[in-house]
């Protein structure tokens, strides 16, 4: 057979993968192209700079991937690979908090021994909310690490607003579903939380796969006081980062997939809808840490016009999408098989690298960015680095008044660099006026400066 019978057949069985129905994996929402609006140049409040060059590596080579990052005082808690709190001192101390899993068999074993991720100081009792993706959501004491798990993996109560009845089929309404892949918290003041479930159809491990199929990501709130979780938004693409606003009247989530940040309404004529806070923004939104004059927003994969997201060019083709999805499940599927049947390390090794979004960082853009963003939804700074000491950032907190913390969902360090003088001036100016939030597509209205907030 000469090589153009090979592309034939080669090409029809990739068309048959892609388009007969029935094949895995079954998805909650189907295939349909999906529309994320086109990222803002970088030009203006975005334009270029190297604010964030040259970041210190605290800690280097004893945290392995510290995703989520809280400051309290001198004391620095940063959520980090195995299942672990850490507890960083000013005088280089580091004291586990708490361990929620097993320990690991290695760098590879996360689905076992736990990956936390978003985390949160408690607003009743001396704790931290901590989101794990594998292991639920938990309530952990910062003194003595006792544990309690507030939302399971299974046996989690959803409620989407219509308990109690059923569809035409007599099933639930998916919007019940299970929680996959707990990431984001955000804690109010009466104890409940919002949180968020980044996606339904894969595991943490497999984010490729979950990122290609359509949105299934959901924004929910958690009562303390009924144990039950309340669906806010769903099908969001890549649910990542929550924070509420000062004064709670609503809460944002993170959009890593669209690039973008929804907003549902708490309180006021609006109670109970949401829109879109911002969009546009040039990379994939992780962790936000709000304060009374805006919030901070780590952009873990950087997209600009000279670098497009794979996820964004993707969107439109959910053929190509179910295709790639599959060759996935199908590459994958012996080495779960395997592992399933005899729990072998090397199986369970390539299960995890297969899909793994960790696997693309060398084909990131260098570029590390970091917005600081006001509550009516105005980009007031943007600080980045060319240099890759900080790039792939999950988080940005302050810490003291001159410095910004850095976690990464990659690094072995906390990153962190001493804010200029020309950026703590722009931080603690009082507005003039307050400015108007931009709509679903808009492009960045010119900078305001913030409420006095001494970081």
């Amino acid at each position: 057979m000469g090589l153009k019978g090979k592309l034939v057949k080669t090409t029809l069985v990739l068309v048959l993968i892609a388009v007969l129905p029935g094949l895995p994996p079954k998805t909650v929402f189907p295939f349909k192209p999906i529309s994320i609006a086109p990222v803002r140049p970088l030009t203006g409040v975005l334009a270029p700079n190297q604010l964030l060059n040259g970041a210190e590596r605290l800690h280097e080579g004893g945290l392995l991937q510290p995703e989520g990052v809280l400051v309290r005082g001198n004391l620095t808690y940063v959520s980090v690979y195995g299942g672990k709190i850490l507890e960083l001192g000013d005088q280089g101390t580091v004291r586990t908090v708490a361990k929620l899993g097993p320990e690991c068999v290695g760098t590879f074993s996360e689905r076992l021994c736990g990956r936390p991720l978003g985390i949160d100081f408690d607003t009743k009792g001396n704790n931290l909310i901590v989101a794990d993706p594998y292991l639920g959501i938990w309530q952990v004491h910062i003194k003595t690490g006792e544990r309690k798990l507030l939302v399971p993996k299974t046996n989690a109560i959803i409620d989407d607003g219509t308990t109690g009845r059923t569809g035409g089929d007599g099933k639930q309404s998916p919007a019940t579903r299970q929680p996959n892949i707990p990431n984001g918290v955000s804690v109010a003041k009466n104890g409940d939380f919002y949180w968020s479930d980044t996606a339904s159809d894969f595991i943490f491990e497999d984010a490729i796969q979950a990122v290609l199929c359509n949105p299934s990501g959901r924004l929910l709130h958690y009562s303390r006081a009924t144990g039950r979780s309340r669906v806010l938004i769903d099908e969001v693409y890549g649910a990542n980062g929550v924070v509420l606003s000062p004064d709670e009247s609503f809460v944002l989530v993170g959009e890593l997939g669209g690039q973008l940040i929804r907003r549902y309404h708490l309180k006021g004529p609006l109670a109970g809808t949401h829109d879109i806070f911002i969009d546009g923004l040039p990379g994939a939104v992780d962790n936000l840490n709000g304060d009374a004059g805006g919030f901070w927003a780590g952009l873990v994969i950087a997209a600009d016009e000279a670098n497009p997201s794979f996820v964004a060019m993707l969107a439109p083709f959910p053929n190509l999408r179910r295709l790639l999805v599959r060759l996935f499940v199908l590459v994958e599927a012996p080495f779960r098989f395997l592992y399933d049947l005899t729990g072998s390390e090397h199986a369970l090794w390539a299960t995890h690298h297969i899909g793994h979004l960790g696997g693309l960082v060398s084909l990131f853009p260098n570029r590390g960015t970091v917005l600081r963003i006001d509550w009516e939804g105005n980009i007031v700074l943007a600080l980045h680095n060319d240099d890759t000491s900080s790039h792939v950032i999950s988080q940005a907190v302050p810490q003291g008044k001159e410095h910004l913390l850095l976690g990464s969902p990659v690094n072995r360090w906390l990153g962190r660099v001493r804010l200029t003088p020309d950026t703590l001036a722009a931080l603690k100016l009082q507005p003039n006026a307050k400015a108007a939030k931009p709509g679903a597509g808009d492009h960045q209205k010119p900078p305001v400066t913030l409420t006095r907030e001494e970081l």
